[in-house]
């Protein structure tokens, strides 16, 4: 469970936003759309910069998401 993390990054364009995390785990991301946080991505195994191009590739629309619809 991430119980301690700090914020790196945020993209954001239009309604989608997402923030990259470093807990004591590794990186993750959060997407949202809305405001609503739909997804967490752990990417634990992976750097920074890789983190970074998920978050970017979520508001650029390269990873697309069920989002609930």
């Amino acid at each position: 469970m991430m119980t301690t993390s700090t914020e790196l990054h945020t993209y954001q364009r239009g309604e989608r936003k997402s923030k990259v995390f470093r807990s004591y785990e590794g990186f993750y991301v959060e997407f949202y759309v809305g405001g609503k946080l739909v997804e967490r991505r752990a990417l634990y195994e992976h750097s920074e910069t890789y983190a970074e191009n998920a978050a970017e590739n979520f508001v650029d629309e390269v990873i697309t998401l069920n989002e609930g619809k």
